[in-house]
């Protein structure tokens, strides 16, 4: 073990908030909520430009397919290891023990760069097989995408686009700052990709760039939003004099770091879970129903995610504070702050639904056309889907601090099996629908097992 464990007085440990719990909790999910509801209106605002800027509605499902298909393969292979280096650097942080939070950041870059190549490798070859189960469904249940317009087919073109993947090394920046409580750097990445995307969809829109150009933003603001984000980091981990002992360090032996990597792996699988349950209903409607109804799709999922943001960064703002309540074996203050934060983001995801099941109907005509008169219907079904989940949230959060991921992988495995066994009965019934029922469906039983098992949990300790 590296001597400068013994003497941690160079490195600086200190946290950004001067707050106690309540204050830091309101101050960062106040911090983080504004800067995704900026980012949410800023992405609605985008969407909007693009559809009227584009020539029709499958041209438009072409270039968000696109995207999806990226954040896809992005997400199904994320180690997401600043979850462990948030529960076992708490403990480092809290001894001052330079050298093994140094091991843990330099695993998790290694991690990062891994999961990266494997991502952008299973995008490439796997693109063949999507268009090899989307020709089987034949040309009326599937409608073909829209022409590039340019040389490049459409296969080459999601190819080049994927790359973008390789920059998306960013697990290790969000752990960094979330256990030093720097929300305001995370703030920041949140307004840097729906900023970039508006103003460049604005200039292709005015210079009538095509489906080309736009492509070209949207891939653009994704490489931004994860450089900048990495940036940051590599300066604030300089400001704390850590690297130099990152680079002595050697990565994490698992006989110093007991647990650490089946909590990894366990983590990964159930990151893999939940991409699969989010990410399947986009390559389900674009094979089943085609790019034109995926359009439809993506503005109400777009509408849905206004509630889904703030619910994800809520999450990284309690992530570190119940791994601190862990640490210091405050369970009863860890069951109350989990319960008040589920009932609150109950309420505020289900006075969103209200507010747009009364509105969005009205907003959405204005804003686009009469062929996308279903997204609002549907955004509905999913707002509420998203609230039931955002419920959940916390007490996954709470399988994580307890050392018991295994438990959110058989909770969320249940939730999406069941969400995609009812989307095909749903199917052709009910056609686009189907996915908001099936959402709502999977969301109950998903709420049900996550409450009980962590309550469960909970009072074991």
């Amino acid at each position: 073990m590296s001597s400068t464990d013994s003497r941690p007085s160079p490195y600086d440990f200190s946290r950004a908030s001067k707050f106690g719990l309540r204050g830091r909790m309101i101050s960062n999910s106040g911090l983080l909520g504004g800067a995704r509801l900026a980012a949410g209106l800023m992405g609605v605002l985008t969407l909007i430009i693009t559809a009227k800027a584009l020539s029709d509605n499958v041209a438009f499902g072409t270039i968000l397919f696109i995207h999806t298909y990226m954040l896809f393969f992005s997400e199904i292979a994320s180690f997401h290891i600043w979850q462990a280096l948030i529960r076992f650097g708490s403990d480092e942080v809290k001894a001052k023990q330079a050298g093994r939070l140094s091991a843990l950041i330099k695993t998790g870059l290694v991690l990062d760069a891994l999961a990266a190549i494997i991502a952008y490798l299973a995008a490439v070859f796997s693109f063949g097989l999507f268009l090899w189960i989307k020709s089987l469904l034949g040309a009326e249940a599937a409608p073909e995408f829209s022409e590039v317009s340019s040389a490049l087919p459409l296969q080459r073109i999601v190819v080049l686009y994927c790359t973008v993947i390789l920059f998306r090394q960013v697990n290790v920046a969000v752990g960094i700052f979330r256990l030093f409580d720097k929300f305001t750097a995370l703030a920041l990445r949140a307004l840097v990709m729906p900023s970039v995307r508006l103003i460049g969809v604005i200039i292709a829109a005015h210079q009538g760039w095509g489906l080309m150009g736009f492509v070209a933003v949207w891939f653009t603001a994704s490489l931004l939003s994860y450089l900048v984000l990495q940036i940051l980091a590599i300066l604030e981990i300089h400001k704390r004099r850590f690297w130099p002992v990152i680079k002595r360090e050697k990565i994490c032996k698992s006989v110093d770091f007991p647990g650490l990597y089946p909590f990894i792996l366990k983590t990964n699988i159930d990151a893999t879970v939940k991409a699969v349950k989010s990410n399947f209903p986009n390559l389900a409607v674009i094979i089943v129903f085609g790019p034109a109804m995926f359009a439809i799709y993506r503005i109400a999922v777009e509408i849905s995610r206004l509630l889904s943001r703030g619910v994800s960064l809520f999450d990284q703002v309690l992530f570190p504070e119940l791994s601190r309540m862990a640490v210091d074996v405050d369970f009863k203050t860890l069951s109350r702050t989990t319960g008040r934060a589920a009932i609150g983001i109950g309420i505020v995801g289900f006075s969103i639904s209200t507010i747009v099941l009364l509105f969005g109907d009205t907003l959405l005509k204005g804003a686009f056309d009469d062929s996308f008169s279903d997204a609002s219907s549907l955004s509905v079904m999913l707002l509420i889907a998203t609230s039931l989940i955002g419920i959940a949230a916390p007490f996954y959060t709470v399988f994580y601090v307890l050392m018991r991921p295994g438990a959110a992988i058989c909770v969320r495995l249940i939730g999406t099996i069941s969400f995609i066994t009812l989307f095909f009965i749903f199917a052709p019934h009910f056609e686009l629908f189907s996915v908001g029922l099936a959402a709502m469906a999977g969301a109950v039983i998903e709420v049900a097992l996550v409450v009980y098992l962590a309550y469960r949990f909970i009072k074991q300790k």
